[in-house]
């Protein structure tokens, strides 16, 4: 119906309104595609930065705060593509992925934008992959509108200092990337956590070199900026904070 309305306007000259309609139209999480919720515009107009710190326990589960914890040290993951994505995010203990999350979430946070992560990392290679995921917990296989994946990114540490210029990694030596996830808008439900994952090898999209690389993360230096409607009020709202 939309893209008739489209096809109407300038295939056939007819004047029906149709650029004063909202810019953007989102099928919602368990929503009918043919009727989806108008926007004013995507990102959502409303959505605002909100920077997530870590806190240690990745190997479990970390924690994933507004807060800006100091003194967290550093975390260490081994690489194996044996396990996918979603086996790393399901996963209780693993050494195979680093995982921070937030608290159960108490209301509803709606993402709209384009997600950017800050990293600090050591590599005990002179090449690595890496791989971020964003999660909603517990993981529901199958199910719409519940636990899965948000959005996610990769990058090749040996461009930290530009997509254009590639160098081995110094073994031990820490460096500082910064790169996007991909875009998105999603509600993430009540009850649910969300998730930042760090691995190396995603097997479903990277090369999958030897295991055992290890990737080291400076917690300190490390965190991420989701695009929140409603900003940080709402995302504290959310965990239960003062908004």
């Amino acid at each position: 119906e939309l893209m008739n309305r489209w096809f109407t306007r300038y295939l056939y000259g007819i004047e029906n309104g149709v650029e004063d309609d909202p810019k953007a139209w989102v099928v919602r999480e368990g929503a009918d595609r043919l009727e989806p919720t108008p926007y004013p515009d995507y990102p959502n107009p409303a959505a605002e930065p909100v920077t997530l710190h870590l806190s240690s326990g990745g190997v479990q589960a970390g924690g994933l705060t507004l807060d800006s914890p100091s003194g967290q040290g550093t975390e260490t993951l081994v690489d194996n593509f044996s396990f996918n994505g979603a086996t790393l995010a399901r996963a209780e203990w693993t050494n195979h992925r680093l995982l921070y999350v937030t608290p159960e979430l108490e209301t509803d946070v709606h993402i709209s934008g384009t997600p950017e992560i800050f990293i600090r990392l050591a590599s005990s290679e002179a090449a690595a992959n890496l791989s971020v995921w964003l999660v909603s917990l517990p993981w529901t296989e199958g199910r719409v509108a519940q636990g899965g994946l948000i959005t996610r990114a990769w990058a090749d540490p040996q461009n930290h200092a530009s997509l254009t210029e590639s160098e081995p990694l110094e073994l031990g030596r820490f460096y500082d990337l910064s790169f996007e996830l991909q875009p998105d808008d999603q509600i993430i439900p009540a009850g649910q956590r969300i998730g930042l994952m760090i691995f190396s090898s995603d097997r479903e999209f990277t090369l999958w070199p030897p295991p055992g690389t290890e990737l080291t993360v400076d917690l300190d230096h490390t965190s991420i900026q989701l695009p929140v409607v409603g900003g940080p009020g709402a995302f504290r709202r959310a965990v239960g904070g003062p908004g």
